[in-house]
């Protein structure tokens, strides 16, 4: 034989051997399950084995036909186009990626589209190399056959003919152009080595298609867990790592579910479901669904976070099953229901609360109308004593009227509505001197204290609403501490990058209870109340915060936050000074 047939018959027979080899791994039955989850195969060859074999596939192929570069094209499935794959021999890996081509253009195009294979003569003045952009990966010449994989029946006859791709090798050495004997030779090997070619792409898709999966399962919110017939973790992503604290690189490969997960009341359901769904026959007769699977009520798990706080989790499990609808597994979904258990305590104990707090001022309104009442000829009482009657009276019907006002502005906010605002040239000054004039007859335990700088301002604002958000604030540093200082800082800030025209940066500064890290992040959701037992002595629904963060979203500011349990809290925002309000065009 000579050098090049040699080469050839080497070639040959490395080829069939990986061909028997990927045809074995073809044949191997995937299962396929009944669930959204599916577990896919371990393949039992590595992607770089078979990289490596192509790549020297490639390297022979150009040393046989005496060429610079040798590449394969496939046909994509997703977009059609005819694209490069790795690895390539004379390309790096951004020119393969770079490489690709429609199936009914350029010179690739036209072999795959007619399966007859073409010599490129001059790659600087062919369109069909133009429309490949060829020229800028050097190439000068070259010649193309297509791929095609053949299917026989038992007597070795073809029954099925398709064209998956096409394979390149440019540039003939010692600036040489090829010929037809050239080309022949190229379809020799294409031929010999098409059904390992498309046996690798089959593979690199498989490969492909798990990592995604892989990815797109460890991108759910919800944790999953997959465990097969022996007890062992097939698959857990990130977020059920999270949940039982495990590390995001440890190994959980065929691991026993109870030597990795140690919350007792999950593996008690954990084991519930999976005798369940394997034995769906025993014990009462459960209720089945359509295709025979356990009904079962979700579990609910109760977990502490790494911050100390308390998540509760919804347990939801299906069993997994193969093509022969025989259950290899049990899939668990781990979804985070702790917001929804929270309102809906939440909302429970606002409609106690409500009732409360609309009895609190209704109390003693009936009762000092009542008295006033039963002295019809005003014997009884005196002026002075009917005056505080009366005081006490108006008194509990505004703050009634507060309560309905922000339940009202709730409901506003709620629909999307809105908040009306009356835009002006506010003093700030007036404003907090208002504030602290209605909180001084409150408390006499408290030290009110007004910090502007400069001391006085304006600033384009609702003056009415900016007090309502103070009045909010000092009210609550009142209600949540025994007493000390209660101070409302004001600052005029000059322009930045954020705030053009300047801002104005307020704050109430108290010396009470505090609040946790925790309780920060929740301020201002509706709702929220502390769980210090002072702030729920003070009682409260809930909404004021919730409302405060509205109406200063409103001003175009922001809202956030200092605090330290036992030392006090400081409420800050901060807003543009000027707004930029669209005018309403006036009608003629």
């Amino acid at each position: 034989m000579s050098y090049d047939e040699n080469e050839l018959e080497r070639l040959r027979q490395e080829n069939e051997k990986l061909r028997a080899e990927l045809d074995n791994e073809r044949r191997k039955d995937t299962p396929q399950i009944n669930s959204a989850v599916v577990e896919t195969p371990e393949l039992p060859v590595s992607l770089s084995e078979y990289q490596i074999a192509l790549k020297r596939l490639m390297q022979r192929t150009a040393m046989i036909v005496q060429s610079e570069k040798c590449v394969v094209m496939v046909q994509d499935k997703e977009t059609g186009d005819l694209i490069a794959r790795s690895p390539a021999w004379g390309l790096n890996d951004e020119q393969v990626f770079a490489f690709r081509v429609p199936v009914g253009e350029g010179f690739s195009g036209e072999v795959f589209r007619t399966g007859h294979s073409r010599i490129l003569e001059n790659a600087i003045h062919d369109r069909r190399a133009a429309v490949e952009n060829l020229r800028e990966y050097g190439i000068k010449n070259g010649i193309c056959v297509p791929l095609v994989v053949e299917k026989h029946d038992e007597n070795n006859r073809v029954v099925d003919r398709s064209i998956f791709g096409v394979i390149h090798c440019f540039n003939k050495r010692k600036g040489e152009s090829f010929v037809e004997e050239d080309v022949r030779l190229l379809e020799r090997l294409a031929k010999s080595a098409a059904a390992v070619i498309a046996n690798a792409q089959l593979y690199q898709e498989m490969a492909e298609d798990k990592q995604k999966l892989v990815q797109t399962i460890d991108s759910l919110s919800s944790g999953l867990i997959l465990i097969n017939s022996r007890g062992r973790i097939a698959q857990m992503n990130n977020q059920a790592r999270k949940i039982f604290s495990i590390g995001i690189d440890e190994d959980l490969t065929d691991r026993v579910y109870t030597d990795v997960i140690h919350h007792e009341q999950c593996l008690e359901i954990l084991k519930q479901c999976i005798e369940d769904c394997s034995n769906p026959g025993d014990k009462k007769a459960p209720k089945l669904d359509n295709d025979g699977e356990v009904i079962r009520n979700p579990d609910e798990i109760t977990v502490i976070s790494e911050d100390e706080e308390q998540l509760i989790y919804q347990i939801q499990a299906a069993g997994v099953r193969d093509a022969s609808h025989n259950i290899f597994g049990v899939v668990f979904i781990l979804n985070d229901i702790t917001e929804l258990r929270n309102v809906e305590r939440m909302k429970t104990e606002f409609v106690s609360i409500v009732a409360h707090e609309l009895r609190t001022p209704l109390t003693p309104i009936k009762g000092f109308v009542r008295t006033l009442l039963d002295d019809e000829k005003e014997e009884w009482y005196q002026p002075e004593d009917r005056r505080e009657f009366y005081t006490i009276i108006d008194s509990n019907v505004d703050r009634l009227s507060r309560m309905i006002n922000d339940l009202l502005n709730v409901s506003r906010i709620e629909r999307g509505a809105g908040i009306e605002m009356n835009w002006q040239q506010a003093d700030i000054r007036l404003a907090c001197e208002a504030v602290l004039t209605t909180q001084k007859g409150r408390s006499d335990k408290h030290v009110l204290v007004l910090d502007l700088e400069p001391e006085n301002f304006t600033a384009e604002s609702d003056p009415d609403i900016l007090q309502n958000i103070l009045q909010n604030f000092v009210s609550n540093a009142i209600k949540y501490s025994d007493g000390g200082e209660v101070r409302i800082i004001g600052r005029l800030e000059p322009a930045s990058e954020a705030f053009p025209d300047g801002s104005v940066l307020m704050g109430v500064k108290d010396e009470g209870v505090g609040l946790t890290e925790t309780e920060i992040k929740k301020i201002g959701e509706k709702f929220f109340r502390s769980d210090n037992k002072k702030a729920r002595s003070a009682g409260g629904t809930g909404l004021g915060l919730f409302l405060v963060k509205s109406l200063i979203a409103a001003h175009g500011g922001t809202m956030w936050v200092e605090s330290e349990v036992g030392k006090g809290s400081t409420f800050w925002f901060r807003f543009p000074a000027k707004q930029h309000v669209a005018e309403e065009p006036v009608q003629a």
